[in-house]
């Protein structure tokens, strides 16, 4: 049986923005940010952020599917409207949504309710799916299964790029930057991840889920 490919997932030929294709702008406040060298009015989110974009292949030509990465685009869509990450179907329920997490590598331990997470939720129909066929997520010993009451968007992460000593490019500095929506947005972040608070958490064994969250409500 085939891998179960999630919308959000990453593919092998599905390739980021060139540096070239970047520049620096002055906005009326004075001070320089990222931008596109033509920019697009999709390219910013409600809080300024420029994202990523992302080349797309023809109809039916995608590459190797990378179910250890997500499209930024695709990613963000979910997480902004809390989609579900493999049907795009919407996820919360009135008993709440579902979002599957687990240790990452040199991670602490986080409480339940301290979580923010860049992982879309899944809904109640492709749940034990997921957690049947997904071949990460079935070798993965750390998963848990979480049912949350509320969740709220809190900030973004990307490439943070620093201005170039002769202040004619951008350069690349530190990966997997997080900014945060509560605090003033870096002006050279190319943001890839879409980030949420999760809350009124109740952490579920993967291994033995209620029969109710297995279905669609």
């Amino acid at each position: 049986m085939p891998a179960l490919a999630p919308y959000v997932a990453a593919y092998s030929n599905e390739l980021g923005p060139r540096e070239s294709e970047l520049c620096i702008e002055v906005p009326r406040n004075g001070v320089p940010h990222i931008a596109y060298v033509h920019p697009r009015p999709e390219d910013r989110d409600p809080h300024g952020n420029l994202w990523a974009r992302m080349t797309r292949p023809p109809e039916g030509e995608r590459g190797r599917v990378m179910f250890d990465c997500m499209d930024p685009l695709r990613q963000r869509e979910c997480m902004a409207g809390l989609l579900c990450q493999v049907c795009t179907q919407p996820a919360e329920t009135s008993s709440g949504t579902v979002f599957v997490e687990w240790q990452r590598p040199g991670e602490q331990p986080k409480r339940p309710d301290r979580i923010t997470t860049d992982t879309p939720p899944v809904c109640r129909t492709c749940l034990s799916l997921s957690l049947r066929r997904c071949p990460f997520l079935r070798d993965e010993e750390s998963v848990s299964v979480l049912l949350v009451r509320k969740s709220v968007i809190s900030g973004v992460s990307g490439t943070l790029y620093r201005v170039s000593d002769d202040l004619t490019r951008w350069i690349p500095s530190e990966q997997d930057a997080y900014s945060s929506f509560n605090k003033p947005r870096y002006p050279g972040m190319l943001a890839q991840r879409l980030y949420r608070k999760l809350r009124g958490v109740t952490v579920l064994n993967a291994n033995e889920i209620p029969p109710a969250l297995l279905t669609a409500n």
